[in-house]
């Protein structure tokens, strides 16, 4: 090999191995956000599930609404725990307006933060008490449950964040008399 092709040799190596660097730091980012986002989803899976099943004032007439969205946010938080790269913001729980079952301006709905205290989501709706989570066949409320999370990439070559949200909805388990 010659001192030309070994000098353009280097330089190529120079100009690839940065390039190759960038694409394999990408993909370990892009592959731990779709692992948070499927945690995500599976947590607000699991909350609407929870929200379902404890249904509203019809089984449960001696709970409090906050006391029934405190075991859905604590359900949400046991599975959402496994987001290693994420920071969860906001858990709602809503009766969605929309055949779509997304959180929507005008939706009754109860936000809380990670430590299952009430706030002030985006969506400044009327509140959705038990007393409004009907089990009655054939009209039983759909409740959705939606988690808001940042996702904070963890190679420190990209210093941005993401904020999504992944929600799930369910219809509230029927009363059978």
């Amino acid at each position: 090999m010659s001192r030309r092709q070994a000098g353009q040799s280097l330089i190529e190596l120079a100009i690839a191995t940065p390039v190759l660097l960038l694409m394999l730091l990408s993909a370990f980012d892009v592959t731990v956000m779709v692992s948070d986002k499927v945690i995500a989803g599976y947590a607000a899976r699991q909350g609407a599930r929870l929200a379902a099943e404890i249904g509203g004032a019809q089984t449960n007439p001696s709970l409090t609404t906050a006391q029934i969205d405190a075991d859905i946010v604590k359900n949400v938080l046991a599975v959402a725990t496994a987001m290693n790269y994420s920071t969860l913001l906001e858990i709602d729980v809503y009766r969605p307006s929309q055949s779509n079952g997304q959180v929507t301006d005008g939706n009754h709905i109860n936000a809380y933060n990670p430590a299952a205290q009430p706030i002030s989501g985006e969506f400044g709706g009327p509140p959705f008490p038990i007393s409004e989570r009907n089990q009655m066949p054939p009209g039983e409320t759909s409740i959705g449950i939606r988690v808001v999370w940042q996702y904070n990439p963890p190679t420190s070559f990209a210093t941005f964040s993401i904020r999504l949200s992944e929600y799930a909805v369910m219809k509230a388990s029927p009363v059978l008399l």
